[in-house]
């Protein structure tokens, strides 16, 4: 056997090699037997890469949805209110909580607008039964109020100014705000078709004439008259104390009238 490191010859049943001691074991095997194991060749150990899952949160928006119908407000006491549908506007119009010269407004309006100049106006109780429904903008009929024989309406008239009026025409104007005071409780009387006083004039002339007695009757009448009027605040019966002031002071009766004439003119009508 012939050694593979030193080429000495040796016998079959040898070892190792007589010359250099190599070991002979290995001759006669197969090539790859021969050779030492190699060590394993470091692989690259192959990343198991998950697959990175891009979840997309999906943030849905969520959009307050307002119940179908709920779009009409209205202003009171100078705030809107709301909102409200349609066929609750047509109860509060029945009610009567909701009036003509009431402001409206709904969702699509540009502006505010008064409920007769809305599409609520054909739930009026003017509205004509007969009225077209494809026009509920058109404006309603309103009930017109009696006119008074003496043309201008009545206006609120200054108690200070006429004080001071007498005053310094010592007395004289007395006649001039007591055919004003007649006068205008007549227009008041005839715009609500009740029963009218006398004659400014001839209340003048009969007070001229019985030395202001016929005042005293005047003021009582005067009193009682303000009293049967239709009017949103009360003004009251002041029949009795006009005509005891009106002994004793006549401006001071005079004043009192007044006062309630002007009462009725801001608030009563």
């Amino acid at each position: 056997m012939i050694c593979n490191k030193c080429g000495a010859e040796n016998s079959e049943n040898a070892k190792f090699c007589s010359s250099c001691g190599e070991s002979l074991e290995m001759i006669g095997q197969p090539a790859d037997a021969q050779e030492p194991a190699e060590e394993a060749v470091n692989a690259e150990t192959e990343k198991t890469v998950d697959p990175v899952v891009e979840t997309e949160t999906v943030v849905e928006e969520v959009v307050e949805e307002k119940p179908e119908g709920q779009e009409w407000y209205y202003v009171v006491n100078n705030a809107s209110t709301g909102p409200y549908t349609e066929t609750e506007m047509k109860k509060f119009i029945e009610q009567g909580a909701l009036k003509p010269v009431t402001y409206v407004w709904k969702n699509g309006m540009e502006d505010w607008v008064l409920l007769k100049d809305s599409e609520l106006a054909k739930y009026l109780p003017y509205a004509n039964a007969s009225q077209n429904t494809s026009q509920p903008n058109a404006d309603y009929t309103q009930p017109q109020p009696n006119r008074n024989y003496y043309g201008a309406p009545v206006q609120e008239r200054s108690i200070a100014l006429n004080v001071i009026l007498c005053v310094v025409t010592c007395g004289i104007y007395l006649f001039v705000w007591l055919y004003l005071l007649a006068k205008d409780v007549n227009a008041l009387s005839a715009s609500q078709g009740k029963p009218q006083m006398t004659d400014p004039i001839i209340v003048v002339l009969l007070t001229i004439v019985t030395c202001g007695l016929y005042a005293i009757y005047f003021f009582y009448r005067a009193g009682k008259a303000m009293d049967a009027l239709d009017s949103k605040v009360r003004i009251g019966d002041d029949s009795a104390l006009l005509a005891i002031v009106s002994i004793f002071a006549e401006v001071v009766a005079m004043a009192i009238l007044q006062n309630s004439i002007n009462t009725f003119v801001r608030y009563g009508e």
